[in-house]
Parts: C-alpha cells; sequence; structure tokens
C-alpha cells in the first residue's frame, strides 16, 4: 500500500510539474538573452556561439561523422575565452570531443600593454 501511495504522490508532482507556467520555469532557469546567443543547425551537425557582454565568447561546430554506419560519432570542436578583469587577462581554450575523449589546449594572454611595447608604439 505504502507503495501505491509513493506511485501516486510521485505522478501527482510529474503532472503538477508539466503543468507549471513558463513565467516560473523562466524565473528558476533563466534562459540566456538572444542578443548574444546564436545556434544553427547545418546539414551535418550544428553551430554554436555566444558572445557575452563583458567580452567573453564561445564558439563551438558539432558533425556527425560517418552517418548512417557502425562508426558514427559527433565530433565537437570549439573554442571559449574568459576575462579576468582584475588582473585583464584572458584565457583561450580549444577543444575537441570525439570517440578518443576531450582534448584541450590553453592559452592565457596578457591584455594590457608592456611599458616597453607602449614607448615603441609612441615613436
Amino acid at each position: 500500500m505504502t507503495a501505491a501511495k509513493l506511485l501516486l504522490c510521485s505522478a501527482l508532482l510529474a503532472v503538477m510539474a508539466a503543468s507549471c507556467s513558463a513565467g516560473f520555469l523562466d524565473y528558476i532557469y533563466p534562459t540566456i538573452m538572444q542578443d548574444y546567443y546564436n545556434l544553427a543547425p547545418t546539414k551535418e551537425g550544428y553551430r554554436f556561439n555566444i558572445d557575452e557582454p563583458n567580452g567573453s565568447k564561445r564558439e563551438e561546430i558539432g558533425v556527425v561523422m560517418n552517418p548512417g554506419t557502425p562508426e558514427e560519432q559527433l565530433v565537437v570542436m570549439g573554442t571559449y575565452s574568459s576575462i579576468d578583469e582584475k588582473t585583464d587577462t584572458e584565457t583561450i581554450t580549444m577543444y575537441t570531443a570525439d570517440k578518443d575523449g576531450y582534448k584541450s589546449r590553453y592559452m592565457i594572454k596578457n591584455r594590457k600593454l608592456s611599458p616597453g611595447a607602449l614607448k615603441s608604439a609612441a615613436g
């Protein structure tokens, strides 16, 4: 009998969750503003990019390789960069994810010009 009550309670909870208004769900799970976000499906997969107002950005492409064969796999390649405003440095990460796993490389760039670079730029 306890299992039946638990099942009934779970079903009731699922129905209530499914009937929640979109406004309430947007409050719980805020959506990304469309001004900075772009997702475009392609024939082979998808293309995605996001440019945030603080200068951080992400670009990604996903391609289904060998479609319809036993060797079919999704290959995802992309980059993302984030900016640390305190130190004015930018971290750029390039990555690939495929059947062999996730592989990444990164680079850290100081966005400030050094005093020597400023002198040479001034002449």
